[in-house]
């Protein structure tokens, strides 16, 4: 009975050890904490507010391309792919215990140790008839079946702490792409509004052309002018109309650019003309590259560095010794009767199994091999990626000065063609102008007001690449 007592003790000791390192806790609570540390650590906060903030129609086609995206969709599953990938890792620190109860029928040679040995028992006088053992040797095994291998040389810790780093590089990636379509949603909103002013301008200038081939019909028949003057201006007149048509389709195409992105052929796009000539330099005049390290794709550049130092460590793990505890500990007996007769049906079975690779080193050394490439390919590209980063800050915070001083002389000279066509106007009326004179302002004032607007446009993409370069709100 005291050596029972002892095995039993044995049995539940292995058990509670196991058992320990079975605590039940969420299976993301130490990738929580992880997460927050890095977190933490590049807590600088954006200056920039949305660039966008006071036009209400784009903050809700923003929303609903984030709601909508196809690609954003897939992103976020991969996501929740990267965070189970972390819970089976995790799991590989835990023991797999499982309940079994596996029933079987042997029969031993009669001619071998066992079937000699079986036999032989039938006539001992130490048993009882219940003991005796059949010929056809039923077993029912029930109980708590238990593999652990233990995590001696930090092997299981450091694949389940490059997965907690792959799943957080998942996570800058999603939000990599939330930057890129915000961005790319801006833009082509953009991209319509100009659109619509140069429409407006457009029809603003026809209707003075309408009014000047007016004047000159009536001065042509008051014999100041000829027939020429009459047929440039209208010429002048209908390519300012065919130019409509060229503009709508436009429109029509960077709109359905937007519902592509919305993954809705039939959206409706609302829009007004607020921001396209909006200043928004004085908000990035205080920036500095620190905010660089802040970009999704710089943060998961980084973060897949480190995720591959860690896949080096555990190819290299695999080579050392591991060792597995096996435990098996419940009632047994060779009819099912027998099973709750205790102490008598206990049973147990305790294995501890140390080995080391042998046959395929060579295969786990490429493997090693392998990731010190990988290494150095991920250094080279997160390298690339801050060079990418800075190179387009420059780029575009040095167009954004260089943009504005281009609006201050280009507003300028729109200013002083609007007059001249309205002195060249009067001069006309008096006979102290010629109707070429009439054509060329008109021209003018058309061409420096469309790109005035083209140069508003490249600042409002200049300024929303700006909000992407510094890695938006995220």
């Amino acid at each position: 009975m005291n050596k029972l007592k002892i095995i039993i003790s044995i049995g539940i000791a292995s058990l509670g050890i196991i058992a320990s390192s079975c605590k039940i806790q969420s299976p993301f609570s130490s990738l929580d904490k992880t997460i927050k540390v890095v977190k933490d650590s590049v807590k600088v906060q954006n200056p920039i507010k949305k660039i966008w903030e006071n036009d209400p129609h784009l903050i809700a086609l923003i929303d609903s391309v984030l709601k909508s995206n196809i690609a954003y969709q897939i992103e976020y599953q991969q996501i929740q792919i990267a965070k189970e990938q972390f819970v089976m890792s995790a799991g590989l620190l835990k023991p797999n215990s499982s309940i079994q109860f596996n029933p079987s029928l042997r029969k031993f040679g009669k001619y071998t140790m066992d079937g000699v040995g079986n036999y032989d028992t039938q006539f001992s006088p130490n048993i009882s008839s219940q003991m005796k053992i059949p010929e056809n040797l039923p077993d029912f095994p029930l109980g708590l079946q238990t593999h652990w291998e233990v995590d001696i040389w930090g092997k299981l810790s450091a694949k389940k702490k490059a997965q907690a780093i792959k799943y957080m590089s998942s996570e800058e990636g999603y939000n990599w792409l939330k930057t890129q379509l915000i961005a790319k949603t801006a833009i082509y909103y953009g991209e319509l509004v100009a659109l619509d002013r140069e429409l407006s301008i457009l029809k603003s200038n026809i209707e003075i052309q309408r009014k000047a081939v007016e004047l000159v019909k009536i001065q042509k028949e008051a014999g100041v002018v000829n027939e020429m003057a009459v047929l440039q201006l209208e010429a002048q007149l209908e390519n300012s109309r065919a130019q409509i048509g060229s503009l709508q389709t436009e429109i029509i195409g960077v709109e359905n650019e937007i519902r592509l992105l919305l993954n809705n052929r039939k959206f409706n796009i609302e829009r007004t003309l607020l921001p396209i000539d909006t200043d928004f330099s004085k908000e990035y005049r205080n920036i500095h590259l620190d905010y660089l390290s802040q970009r999704p794709d710089v943060k998961q550049a980084q973060l897949n560095l480190e995720a591959q130092i860690l896949d080096k460590k555990v190819a290299e793990l695999a080579l050392k010794p591991s060792l597995i505890l096996s435990n098996f500990i419940g009632i047994q007996g060779f009819q099912p009767q027998y099973l709750f007769q205790l102490p008598a049906s206990f049973s147990y079975n305790l294995l501890g199994n140390i080995s080391k690779p042998l046959i395929n080193r060579s295969l786990l050394k490429a493997e090693i091999r392998m990731a010190e490439s990988k290494i150095k390919a991920y250094e080279l590209q997160y390298i690339q990626t801050l060079n990418n980063a800075f190179l387009e800050w420059d780029t575009n915070i040095k167009g954004l000065d260089l943009m504005n001083e281009q609006i201050k002389h280009k507003s300028k000279e729109v200013e002083l063609n609007f007059n001249a066509i309205q002195t060249v106007g009067e001069l006309f009326r008096t006979n102290n102008a010629n109707y070429l004179e009439i054509l060329t302002s008109q021209q003018n004032t058309l061409k420096s007001e469309l790109e005035l607007l083209e140069i508003y446009k490249k600042r409002w993409i200049n300024s929303v690449q700006l909000y992407k370069i510094l890695g938006g709100n995220n």
